[in-house]
């Protein structure tokens, strides 16, 4: 029997008044608090919506750990990735049955038996995106973080942010290829790709903290960057900082916290980043080359354990926001929707959100609607009657949204138009 659950329609308010530097107490060192992060049932479960009269999310894969992407290869299945650990196969993800593959693919860069590592160091596969040619090269794209050595000052492993290519057949990666390398730190985060239709890939990384976000601004750094190379790693002659003096030429924007989702525009073809702020001032990003994206000098947001609200956000030199959530949402993966399962959601960017306003079990699915000018006119709230932390959004070839979450019991959630009665076989894409 399917839940039926309301959606909550709302405007997420921006807070006008933001921005000192948050150089205080860290997250990690501020006490969790939450609600329990339980399903209501074992679903499936039906929305009444904005827009869209119902739709129902349904469990597809399950028993996962820590999900962080999700990407679509030809034939119906797709690549999921438990992040810092494997890569999985989800067979017939689209299909009436999807199973993951029991054996994980081999040849994924992992690290879970490095000695010393930290509660918080993050080793191993983070995001993995197919060639727009896959069906006949097999090229992937994928970004780990690779351990170097130990840092005896802080107590901690240093590694380095790596994009890489490699060809996916028969279960296993082969010919691995580093294409870009960061200078080994303590500390390194998350990261995302996006392949353009120019044959250049998009690879954003986080900043750094433990003392460290000035790195944000160093051009001869890649923490805290959006970086763009081509296929072959190689630098495309337009690029920004080509030939400038102590700069690394890969670099496209900067100055960023942590930009962990990606995505182009379908209507104009700008590709926009969400990124985390602090406490609140979390942000979607037009992403234009050579700007710089302020942090840690301006940002909407302000230090864990609380603090005034900054008075001036944003600088003159630095590149204002499109919008920012505050409270925060924590956002990730992000998508544009395109299909035709969900006509009156044509255009409209889905973001992941693992908690709203530091408190646990409260993720969620954010859909923003935008004008011409991609400036927001409405935003409505979906699936936080879950209580997970979502992490990455796709849509699927067959037109349906699907829904990863990061936790310990990881889930594939796929989302599709009406309630579980009406549905049929599915709608198709365009």
């Amino acid at each position: 029997m399917a839940i039926r659950i309301h959606a909550k329609a709302a405007i997420l308010a921006a807070s006008l008044a933001t921005a000192i530097l948050p150089t205080g107490a860290l997250a990690s060192e501020v006490p969790e608090v939450g609600v329990p992060n339980e399903l209501p049932g074992p679903g499936p479960y039906v929305f009444v919506t904005a827009e869209q009269p119902e739709i129902t999310a349904s469990v597809v894969a399950e028993g996962l750990a820590n999900l962080y992407a999700l990407a679509f290869i030809p034939g119906g299945d797709a690549l999921v990735v438990e992040r810092g650990q494997r890569v999985r196969v989800l067979r017939g993800a689209t299909g009436p049955d999807p199973v993951i593959d029991e054996q994980a693919v081999a040849g994924v860069p992992e690290y879970g038996d490095t000695p010393g590592i930290h509660p918080f160091d993050v080793l191993g596969i983070q995001d993995i995106e197919p060639d727009p040619d896959f069906a006949k090269n097999g090229i992937v794209y994928l970004t780990y973080n690779r351990p170097v050595g130990f840092d005896e000052t802080r107590g901690r492993i240093t590694a380095s942010y790596v994009l890489a290519r490699a060809r996916l057949s028969d279960m296993k990666l082969t010919g691995l290829k580093d294409l870009v390398v960061s200078e080994p730190e303590v500390a390194i985060g998350g990261s995302r790709i996006i392949v353009a239709g120019d044959g250049t890939v998009f690879a954003a990384f986080g900043g750094l903290s433990e003392g460290a976000v000035e790195t944000s601004q160093d051009l001869g750094k890649i923490y805290g960057k959006v970086l763009r190379v081509r296929t072959d790693g190689s630098i495309p002659d337009d690029n920004p900082f080509v030939g400038k003096e102590g700069a690394r030429a890969e670099i496209w924007t900067y100055g960023h916290r942590d930009p962990l989702g990606l995505a182009f525009d379908p209507a104009s073809g700008r590709l926009v980043a969400s990124e985390h702020g602090p406490q609140g001032g979390d942000e979607l990003n037009e992403l234009l080359p050579g700007r710089n994206y302020g942090w840690p000098h301006s940002t909407y947001g302000t230090e864990y354990v609380g603090s005034a609200l900054p008075a001036n956000p944003t600088l003159p030199e630095t590149q204002t926001p499109l919008q920012i959530w505050s409270p925060g949402i924590a956002p990730n993966g992000i998508t544009f929707y395109t299909g035709s399962a969900f006509p009156n959601w044509k255009n409209n960017l889905f973001v992941t959100s693992a908690r709203r306003g530091q408190i646990n079990g409260t993720g969620a699915l954010i859909r923003v609607a935008f004008n011409e000018n991609l400036q927001e006119m409405r935003q409505e709230i979906l699936l936080d009657r879950l209580h997970q932390r979502f992490k990455d959004v796709q849509q699927g070839p067959d037109g349906l949204l699907y829904a990863i979450t990061d936790e310990a019991n990881s889930r594939v959630i796929r989302i599709s138009p009406g309630s579980v009665v009406a549905q049929a076989d599915g709608p198709q894409d365009d």
